[in-house]
């Protein structure tokens, strides 16, 4: 194997390690990759075999790289999203209609347990659900005070309106354990 192979296993092995050292600050990382990189050339000035057998038994002693940044400095733990009487509260309140789906959204808005994108979903699921009472207002003005079947769906959908969401926004809340 020439120079330029054992240099790409080198090199391989190092942008793996910068990958696994992402969450560290630059400086940080820069040295660890510098410490890393001054290790292994060491390492095959004392391999009396060179070549591409040479640069993989240094590479295996070394270990994976995820387990050496571990070890240099672990990982920060995944931030836990707080829940509790809000998110219930929001949830609760989404199912009851028109003025909970308000309250709802405002609770889902100011809650910091779901993402801006699991906030802007389940806003609009409660959102859509208001959007045929607008239907409604202009069909009723032109039916003459009898009920017809869309105004009976309508009625249902009123009633299990913000359902969607408090279902969504449930789950979401439940995959973030």
């Amino acid at each position: 194997m020439t120079t330029t192979q054992t240099d790409r296993l080198v090199d391989d092995y190092l942008s793996r390690l910068e990958e696994a050292a992402a969450h560290l600050q630059r400086s940080r990382r820069v040295e660890l990759i510098a410490e890393i990189r001054e290790h292994i050339e060491a390492a095959l000035r004392e391999e009396e075999a060179g070549g591409e057998v040479a640069v993989r038994n240094v590479l295996e002693r070394l270990g994976p790289p995820e387990e050496i940044v571990e070890a240099a400095e672990p990982a920060p733990e995944a931030e836990q999203r707080p829940r509790g009487k809000l998110e219930v509260g929001a949830m609760v309140t989404l199912v009851v209609p028109f003025i909970g789906w308000l309250f709802g959204i405002a609770m889902v808005l100011i809650s910091k347990a779901w993402s801006n994108r699991e906030k802007t979903i389940g806003t609009a699921l409660a959102l859509l659900a208001a959007a045929p009472f607008a239907a409604l207002a202009i069909v009723d003005s032109s039916s003459e005070g009898t009920t017809s079947t869309f105004e009976v769906l309508l009625f249902a959908l009123w009633v299990i309106g913000g359902l969607p969401s408090a279902l969504y926004l449930g789950l979401r809340l439940r995959r973030a354990d």
